[in-house]
């Protein structure tokens, strides 16, 4: 959570410093109904991939993600009016550049909620608190993607929610995922972290 915040002051920091630079007015970019819909619509487009027991954690990670998704269909939908209106061309530029506000705030959002500074404290644990980490992972012989997918998986993430997050599709998880099984020689994504644990380590 601190992290979080520090990720707040020093965006906010960045944000001012290129309002001084390029001598713009900062409260310029932000407009709250802009603002508030699309934070909605982060909000619906995670709810699908709620489940029970969910952890706060994975909800915002998810919500980061999809704020993404919910900024480009609002982009795309306030560009689209702007330009079917009547009023041509007059004061067209000024007004596009407004539209592209709800990417700021998703990007944002996206830095925000990241989980990144979660995935290096698993990565530097040495395993020693029982959770899988991407160094075991490549020891084992996994590539990059196949350790990502894997920690994923001992996470308990489907491979619908896998592919979302590493924004590659359900089928190429598959793939990885087949390639893991051969190689530490299990039949069971259960049985993942045990055989990964025991796999003789690549020097």
């Amino acid at each position: 959570m601190k992290k979080r915040w520090q990720s707040v002051v020093y965006l906010l920091l960045y944000l001012l410093i290129l309002s001084f630079v390029t001598e713009f007015e900062i409260g310029r970019l932000f407009d709250a109904r802009s603002f508030l819909a699309m934070l909605a619509g982060s909000f619906l487009l995670t709810l699908p991939f709620c489940r029970k027991g969910m952890r706060a954690e994975e909800f915002f990670t998810v919500f980061g993600s999809r704020s993404i998704d919910a900024g480009l269909i609002q982009v795309f939908l306030l560009v689209f009016i702007r330009l079917s209106d009547e009023r041509a061309y007059e004061g067209l530029l000024p007004d596009l550049a407004m539209c592209f506000r709800p990417m700021l705030y998703a990007f944002c959002f996206r830095m925000i909620l990241d989980r990144e500074d979660g995935k290096k404290d698993d990565e530097s644990s040495g395993g020693h608190t029982g959770e899988l980490t991407m160094a075991a992972c490549l020891a084992a012989g996994l590539t990059n993607r196949e350790a990502e997918i894997a920690l994923l998986v001992c996470r308990g993430r489907s491979n619908r929610e896998i592919g979302q997050e590493l924004f590659i599709s359900e089928t190429t998880v598959k793939k990885h995922l087949s390639n893991m099984f051969e190689k530490t020689g299990i039949k069971k994504r259960e049985e993942l972290r045990e055989a990964i644990q025991k796999a003789p380590h690549i020097s």
